[in-house]
């Protein structure tokens, strides 16, 4: 019985050791994978007969068995699973620069911090940001020809109306989400209340891409003249998606789950199981944001929640808005300093091909939150 005690006993040790060293919670894989923005280089992909970079490398624990298999399956894949990352975090850090929580990011496997591991408004943010930007990224990447595994678009054929017709290399948004869902989703693990929030907002994010999808045209005729026009379906900015994800932050459900049984054939959570904390609020939607507990208090750093405060945020000290002192610092006050600036200016096009700038150097009045 000893030696059986002293064998557990290590195991647990093992374990702990383990969590401790890939900076995650053993039974919380949530968001895992986002730590390949900050590993995916040259010094860990495998190339391919052609040298092309196709994977990580096996012995890095970020992503799951499934997501390696996935990326093994789509050569040219983790460069766009990687562009999305960037300019998720990129739109998020956009999306909030003014507010207390300002989507911070760390250089670790742990790019977002313990917030992931809350069920706040935030933390649905940057659920649905990622999972848009993967889907964003691949789509785009498949009518660009950089996935082996995908092209166009091409199921928009044929004439569309009187004066057009369906041509053209469309963006494949649904490969873009059929992949999102399997590789983002897939690091979600359980049936509880948290594994059904990170599903619902990672789909969120996908079928916002998917619906702000816009047609381009092209013009053909004499002349310059628009008789015929050639269309397709090309992505929306990814400004696009981040206000409307934004607008969808400010508005979210806050959620409780609703047990109405399992259905054991099915691997999916079901988003009916969400039901709002308030029975007089309606439904939460396929495209809202929804959350299970209130936010934390981001005005004064906190290593347990790891807020991260307000002390020395930029403020604007005429602004009664969310970026004005005031609000922003909290309450604390705030302190100003005149800073030198030097930019670019008076700028000149030379044909061809050279652009000279002028330095100008200005003063500015900056207003610090203490």
């Amino acid at each position: 019985m000893r030696v059986l005690a002293l064998l557990l006993a290590v195991k647990a040790a093992c374990v702990l050791l383990v969590s401790s060293l890939t900076g995650t919670v053993a039974v919380n894989n949530s968001g895992r994978w986002w730590g390949i923005v900050n590993v995916a280089s040259s010094g860990n992909l495998l190339t391919n007969s052609k040298n092309v970079q196709l994977v990580l490398d096996p012995s890095l624990v970020l992503l799951s068995r499934r997501q390696r298999k996935l990326i093994r399956q789509n050569p040219g894949i983790l460069h766009a699973i990687a562009a999305g990352l960037h300019t998720a975090i990129k739109e998020c850090k956009w999306q909030f620069r003014n507010r207390r929580w300002n989507c911070p990011t760390t250089h670790s496997p742990n790019v977002f911090g313990k917030i992931v591991n809350r069920g706040c408004r935030e933390t649905a943010f940057v659920f649905a940001i990622t999972s848009a930007g993967v889907t964003h990224a691949v789509a785009r990447s498949c009518s660009e020809g950089a996935i082996e595994s995908c092209t166009c678009d091409y199921r928009r054929r044929g004439p569309g109306g009187p004066d057009w017709h369906w041509g053209g290399c469309s963006d494949n948004v649904e490969f873009g989400r059929m992949f999102g869902r399997e590789f983002v989703d897939s690091s979600e693990r359980g049936r509880d209340l948290r594994y059904l929030t990170n599903l619902h907002n990672n789909e969120a994010g996908r079928m916002t891409v998917a619906s702000e999808m816009q047609q381009e045209c092209k013009c053909h005729g004499m002349s310059g003249s628009c008789t015929v026009r050639t269309c397709w379906m090309r992505l929306p900015s990814f400004r696009v998606v981040g206000d409307f994800l934004k607008d969808r932050f400010d508005g979210a459900s806050r959620v409780v789950y609703a047990n109405k049984g399992s259905n054991r054939a099915s691997h999916r959570a079901d988003p009916r199981h969400l039901e709002p904390e308030n029975p007089a609020h309606k439904l939460p939607s396929a495209r809202d944001l929804v959350y299970f507990e209130k936010s934390p208090n981001f005005c004064s750093y906190n290593g347990k929640t790891g807020t991260h405060g307000t002390s020395g945020r930029t403020c604007n000290s005429s602004s009664p808005a969310l970026d004005g002192c005031e609000l922003l610092c909290c309450g604390r006050g705030y302190k100003t300093r005149m800073e030198q600036v030097t930019e670019r200016c008076h700028c000149t096009f030379h044909w061809c091909c050279h652009v000279s700038c002028l330095n100008c150097t200005s003063t500015q009045t900056v207003h610090q939150c203490l």
